[in-house]
């Protein structure tokens, strides 16, 4: 009991104080970026023409407390009508009982041609941003009565309001040709309150990412083509600054990937992914492995990703689709 007692009691100072741990003070992570587009970016909504769905969810255990669960569902596709694409994403966080956060935005992305070959799109997200806090979860140094070991009720004063929510505004801009794409995000521009005690806001996230596509034909029959492309993604989040380089292989109907994720703060992590990918639906799941040891007992971390492309009518195409990587 001692030892959950002093865990809640840690955990508790995180919440209240919105120091920087993870994944308070900054966004949940997802290591299969191009999985889910529309977190990664807005403007990624309705890149593929005919509609996607997208299913993720990771898994990162803590010894002796539990796990830090995150969920995510989008929906985009392009509508002609509005000159770009339209979607839905939801987010869920969780931190075992004690701590929940959730977003669902509704996005807007407008697809433009800029010369024959590159093409822009300017992408906005309006969602509503809720957190909520279980204080009866929550144990503290009061309520341990070191003699009988027992738990008695604590002086501690709860929040006035153990939810809070707000608007949150995200807009990103994509660049992107036959070979490469590139684009730029910012999130929580609106910068929503974090804090149950104070009006600590959660930082502002910029992304930048880049990479490229190039394919490998192969002139033996039986081998199939093969398609390799590098990657960067930078993200910057409050005291956080984090650089992700890695690549993709593909071998129809196989994906492959590598990552190396650099946190200033000291961490390093490798991603491995396997993915299957089909013209209907694809499948994908990466391990998170720590190379700074900083979590003993931790095994890695898990990932899960499906999608589904659906069919649409046929229809003369103003706009390349995107040639980027499946996850």
């Amino acid at each position: 009991m001692h030892r959950k007692s002093l865990l809640a009691v840690i955990s508790f100072v995180m919440i209240s104080c919105c120091v920087p741990y993870n994944s308070f003070g900054q966004d949940a992570i997802f290591s299969q970026f191009y999985s889910n587009p529309l977190y990664l970016n807005p403007a990624f909504a309705g890149v593929n023409i005919c509609p996607s769905l997208h299913l993720n969810y990771r898994n990162h255990p803590y010894p002796d407390f539990g796990h830090l669960s995150t969920y995510s569902a989008s929906y985009h596709r392009h509508w002609r009508p509005v000159s770009g694409g339209i979607g839905l994403l939801v987010t869920s966080e969780n931190l075992g009982e004690m701590l929940k956060r959730h977003l669902i935005g509704g996005i807007y992305s407008y697809h433009t041609q800029l010369t024959r070959d590159l093409h822009l799109n300017f992408g906005v997200n309006a969602s509503y941003y809720r957190k909520d806090l279980n204080w009866d979860e929550l144990v503290f140094p009061d309520q341990y009565d070191p003699f009988t070991g027992n738990i008695i009720p604590t002086g501690e004063i709860p929040p006035e309001s153990t939810w809070i929510h707000a608007l949150d505004v995200s807009t990103g801009l994509l660049f992107y040709s036959e070979d490469f794409f590139a684009g730029v995000a910012g999130h929580h521009l609106t910068r929503p309150v974090e804090s149950f005690f104070s009006d600590q806001r959660l930082p502002v996230k910029l992304t930048l990412h880049g990479g490229a596509i190039f394919q490998f034909d192969s002139y033996r029959r039986n081998l199939k083509d093969i398609d390799f492309s590098p990657n960067i993604i930078m993200q910057h989040q409050g005291d956080f600054l984090r650089i992700n380089y890695g690549a993709y292989f593909d071998i129809e109907p196989l994906t492959t990937g590598v990552w190396f994720r650099q946190d200033f703060e000291d961490q390093k992590t490798l991603i491995f992914l396997l993915g299957l990918y089909q013209k209907n639906y694809r499948i994908g799941y990466s391990f998170d492995y720590s190379l700074s040891g900083s979590y003993p007992g931790i095994s890695g971390i898990h990932e899960i990703s499906v999608s589904l492309n659906f069919d649409c009518e046929r229809q003369k195409l103003e706009y390349k689709i995107l040639n980027c990587p499946n996850f």
